[in-house]
């Protein structure tokens, strides 16, 4: 429906002008990496884990011969540390990408949806969101128990069936259910995003993400911080107001 504000003149009857139509969006943003500057998991397993096993995992992730969910499970198999510990490490490590409340904040204004979606872990995500004062937004996640004896992995319910185009319970599957026929946008860097990024009508991507779509043709914008994901949203919004 096409909204309309009155412009009163002197003497003159209301004068009805047309607002831009705002395109809904839902926003699929990965965190580590993305929200973050570090990826959590690497720094978690690099200081209370085996130093270097994401390094020599990475050559047969990258090339899909093992999926994320087996490379997690041996790289946090030697991880023993304290939920306070790894909260501690994370406040301290992680770092934030600047600009993502800001993302948070036109989206709301805009009527967009933006949920957060990852490969990691609930506790961490909802430990950092919790820091920026956005606890409340959307999170889809695995999980992890930390203690000192040891990490046990807890995988999200959230995964649906292993997808037929990466041999893996993706992230597809919670977009899929969480689409209202919005354009889809997301926003991601990691191998963990290659599939569904690919569902996307508009993609922000970087580092492994932006390489593995540049070597397929796929269309995307780069992105260094949110401040150039709004730029680029709002340019999707004028666009679709044009149209």
């Amino acid at each position: 429906m096409v909204r309309a504000a009155a412009r009163v003149w002197p003497n003159r009857a209301p004068l009805l002008v047309a607002s831009p139509v705002v395109t809904p969006l839902l926003i699929a943003v990965d965190f580590d990496g993305t929200i973050t500057l570090r990826d959590t998991l690497h720094v978690i397993v690099d200081a209370h884990g085996r130093r270097g096993a994401w390094d020599e995992l990475q050559p047969d992730l990258r090339r899909g011969r093992i999926t994320v969910e087996q490379a997690m499970q041996q790289q946090f198999r030697t991880v023993t540390a304290s939920h306070d510990e790894v909260a501690a490490l994370i406040r301290s490590d992680a770092g934030g990408r600047e600009g993502f409340t800001d993302l948070v904040a036109y989206a709301a204004d805009e009527g967009h949806r933006l949920v957060v979606m990852s490969a990691g872990f609930r506790s961490v995500i909802d430990l950092v969101l919790g820091d920026l004062g956005l606890g409340y937004l959307e999170v889809v996640a695995n999980d992890a128990v930390f203690s000192g004896d040891g990490c046990r992995l807890v995988w999200g319910q959230d995964r649906g069936d292993v997808c037929v185009l990466c041999d893996r319970r993706c992230k597809r599957h919670a977009i899929r259910m969480r689409h209202r026929g919005e354009t889809i946008v997301y926003v991601g860097d990691g191998i963990s995003d290659r599939c569904a990024s690919q569902m996307a009508d508009v993609v922000f991507a970087r580092d492994d993400l932006a390489e593995h779509l540049s070597g397929r043709g796929v269309a995307f914008t780069p992105y260094e911080d949110f401040h150039d994901v709004i730029t680029g949203l709002r340019l999707v919004g004028a666009h679709a107001g044009a149209v």
